[in-house]
């Protein structure tokens, strides 16, 4: 390992043990330089300010859970309306939500410290509305999901906010999961009764036809 990844780990553990304890906006970077050993020009050399720094934490699960999401919505964009009904009527769902769930999951306990940092300590720094932008990216999908269903349930009753509530109800269970349920299994089974209640109440639009 060279010298300047060394010196950047040491600055990471004690910065992320900093911003657990403190949150982002408590935070303070000389205790962060104190704590790694280097001085405050040590840090300033490899990251611009508080911000770079807490961002070089979340970073990297952050962005492989936007793939996961937009490349499984993707998916879900060229299936049929009657194949949206299909999935909904399906007690498990479909097989590719399981797998993005699971996948989702799987990132979330590799790097479970660093999606704290996101959940209860980010407020002040660039990344404090991460969860308002992915309960956003779920809602325009579930939105587009509503109209085929309007497609293949002209009839349907069903209002323009509920896709958005269902996102929202869909994170907050994420974040939930996140904070009380440690065992990676459990939270396994968590995502899917809460996926399975939340295409329950999908199904129960379709009785105000």
């Amino acid at each position: 390992m060279s010298k300047n990844k060394e010196t950047v780990l040491k600055i990471q553990k004690a910065a992320m043990k900093e911003f657990l304890e403190k949150g982002f906006m408590k935070a303070s970077l000389r205790k962060i330089c104190h704590d790694a050993g280097v001085t405050t020009g040590a840090l300033y050399f490899f990251f611009k300010d508080k911000d770079d720094l807490f961002c070089s934490l979340v970073r990297e699960p952050v962005e492989k859970i936007y793939k996961i999401m937009t490349e499984h919505y993707a998916l879900e964009t060229d299936i049929s309306e009657e194949d949206v009904l299909a999935v909904l009527k399906n007690p498990e769902g479909s097989l590719e939500d399981q797998k993005a769930m699971l996948s989702i999951t799987k990132i979330m306990y590799e790097n479970r410290d660093k999606i704290m940092l996101l959940f209860g300590k980010a407020q002040g720094s660039s990344m404090e509305n991460i969860v308002d932008k992915f309960v956003e990216i779920s809602a325009k999908q579930y939105e587009k999901m509503v109209e085929k269903m309007k497609l293949a349930l002209p009839d349907i009753k069903i209002s323009k906010h509920y896709a958005r509530w269902v996102a929202k109800q869909q994170i907050e269970a994420v974040i939930y999961s996140m904070i009380n349920i440690k065992d990676e299994k459990e939270t396994e089974l968590f995502g899917l009764n809460v996926a399975a209640s939340l295409r329950g109440g999908w199904m129960a639009t379709w009785k105000l036809q």
